[in-house]
């Protein structure tokens, strides 16, 4: 058999989608499913599309269309929501996910997120849907940025006493305990007056029932400090901040009285690998999910469960470097910390496929770490000693010398 690589892959650019190998491989989808959640999966979170996109790109009839959905529905890759605007339900959705629903928490039993939404427009609805639906494409960045001042905004604690004197919502939402889901809906009612940046208030509140309780929580305490934190040009829409968990990127050292100081990291720049590796350095705070797929995989013995739980802990255990990864892979923006600059000015600059850079791959494969395979083809990391012989022991060491900066630069800022 030739050894002659038989896929070859183009350039990646900011025109491509990263999609779970389990929907290729789950022999529960027919094609013509898998090819309709592939479509929906290289969407925006934000994408809107009705029952007739999916008959011109599929080619196919009304009927055939509604089947495909059925199916994704069927298996738990899709799910419909009843949705309010304004006290009243509004149009029946379809909620799109990469994995299938019926999961099993590892660490938290609401991990799976929503990567899409399909109005089901041909299904009657029980009032008027609201005249602010998003539109059926993806909308341009607004123009008009609001200039955040966050001393007009409500603290972490002034916001938790607001949301516990709001009034309770007539309609509770699906899937919750009534006094729970009054509560949470009556928490995101204050929490989206107090968001900055407009949005839909239908894919917004979507997005917050999506959050567990835990996430909720941190939300309503962390969002204040996040918007002293971030640039206002750099707000999302509240639908993409709640399903990011964006406030977790506020760094921990970081508090609301301190003017934001960041700038745009290069990916795999000094400042990008510098924010990445200190992230690391932490302990991971991702929650780890086994699927029903995982199950499978587990039962037939395709992967052990401590393969598995190494390579979820790999993957998600660091949500920011999740995050700065997907952000580097579609070329978009990432913002970083100017407190580290003066500690990476002499991070070295490493060429992909080198033994130094083999060597800081080994290294993050025995701390069980994400690495920066396929991003860029040059990354900076901390120097090395000039002239070492066993690579390994040398950026062990380089690493080393990396924490202990940052632990007496921390210390010298408590000081």
């Amino acid at each position: 058999m030739s050894a002659e690589a038989t896929i070859r892959r183009g350039v990646r650019n900011a025109r491509y989608t990263t999609v779970p190998n389990h929907v290729f491989e789950d022999d529960r989808l027919s094609m013509e499913a898998r090819w309709l959640l592939g479509y929906l999966l290289s969407k925006p979170d934000n994408w809107t599309v009705v029952v007739g996109d999916i008959v011109k790109r599929g080619k196919c009839g009304r009927d055939k269309a509604r089947k495909m959905i059925a199916e994704l529905v069927e298996i738990g890759y899709a799910e419909r929501e009843q949705t309010r605007d304004d006290g009243k339900f509004s149009a029946s959705v379809l909620v799109i996910y990469d994995e299938p629903r019926d999961v099993v928490p590892v660490a938290d039993p609401a991990a799976s997120e929503s990567v899409a939404f399909l109005p089901q427009t041909d299904l009657p609805a029980t009032a008027k849907p609201s005249p602010v639906l998003p539109s059926p494409v993806k909308s341009a960045p607004s123009k008009d940025l609001k200039i955040v001042n966050t001393e007009s905004l409500p603290s972490g604690e002034a916001l938790a006493d607001d949301l516990e004197s709001a009034p309770a919502s007539d309609v509770p939402e699906k899937g919750q305990g009534r006094v729970e889901r009054e509560r949470a809906s009556r928490q995101f009612d204050v929490w989206f007056k107090a968001w900055p940046k407009p949005g839909s208030p239908v894919f917004a509140r979507n997005a917050w029932f999506a959050l567990s309780a835990d996430d909720r929580a941190a939300c309503i305490e962390k969002t204040p400090i996040y918007l002293a934190w971030a640039k206002p040009e750099e707000l999302t829409a509240p639908a993409v901040y709640l399903k990011g968990r964006a406030w977790n990127d506020v760094p921990e050292h970081f508090s609301a009285d301190q003017a934001p100081v960041r700038e745009l990291a290069k990916p795999c720049g000094k400042l990008w690998m510098g924010t990445r590796l200190e992230a690391l350095l932490g302990d991971p705070t991702g929650r780890l999910v086994i699927t029903t797929y995982d199950e499978r995989q587990l039962a037939s013995g395709a992967i052990s469960r401590e393969a598995l739980l190494r390579q979820k802990r790999r993957d998600n255990g660091w949500p920011l470097v999740s995050r700065m990864h997907e952000l580097a892979r579609h070329n978009e923006p990432f913002f970083a910390g100017l407190a580290l600059k003066p500690l990476v000015v002499d991070f070295q600059k490493v060429e992909r496929g080198t033994p130094l850079f083999v060597a800081w791959r080994r290294l993050h494969e025995r701390r069980g770490w994400l690495f920066v395979d396929g991003l860029r083809d040059f990354n900076y990391f901390p120097p090395i000693e000039d002239g070492a012989d066993d690579l390994d022991a040398a950026v062990e060491a380089a690493l080393e010398h990396f924490r202990t900066k940052i632990s007496k630069e921390r210390t010298n800022d408590a000081a």
